[in-house]
């Protein structure tokens, strides 16, 4: 009977985007330990971030590390974020986390400004639209990684850049016009 390798990497990020924690687990009776390897994060054009890599050490089999990671330390960035576990170069999971505080500030504007807003004028119901519309594709960017977090290594580049795709589209759409000035 095959031996089952398990490996696993989970990636958060806290909800004001300060931190990622990044969880790696690897079960393995027929590994020598201590394993050493590399959490690497990329931007999405596959630049690697500021302090990255960061060594990740496993002490047995079964074993997993929680690695908390100041996003100030990976240069504040925003987007999907790719994170990757290697070993000497060879890529044993890939994960990806949204880091969408920009956009929720956006949002936290305009639905400030909307609910300060008196009338039932069209620039209203526009705004609220367009919140409508961002809210809409942030969930559907968070959706696409679950569905990336559960594929299989190597099937998992499509649900990233879908999510990747919505996120920019969403940004896109909070641009300086937020509110309703009515």
């Amino acid at each position: 009977m095959p031996v089952a390798y398990i490996q696993a990497l989970q990636v958060t990020a806290t909800n004001d985007c300060n931190y990622i924690n990044t969880v790696v687990s690897y079960a393995n009776p027929n590994a020598t330990f201590p394993l050493t390897g590399n959490v690497v994060f990329k931007s999405m054009n596959g630049t690697i971030l500021n302090g990255s890599p960061i060594t990740a050490v496993l002490t047995s089999s079964g074993d997993s590390i929680s690695i908390v990671t100041p996003t100030e330390d990976l240069g504040n960035p925003s987007g999907v974020i790719k994170v990757s576990y290697e070993i000497s170069g060879n890529l044993l999971d890939e994960n990806a986390v949204l880091l969408a505080c920009d956009i929720d500030c956006c949002l936290t504007k305009l639905t400030n400004e909307l609910i300060d807003c008196a009338c039932d004028c069209p620039k209203c119901a526009s705004s609220l639209a367009k919140a409508q519309k961002i809210m809409l594709l942030l969930k559907s960017a968070e959706y696409a990684l679950i569905q990336a977090d559960n594929a299989e290594l190597g099937n998992q580049e499509g649900f990233i850049k879908d999510a990747d795709t919505k996120y920019k589209k969403a940004f896109e759409l909070c641009d300086a016009s937020c509110g309703c000035d009515c």
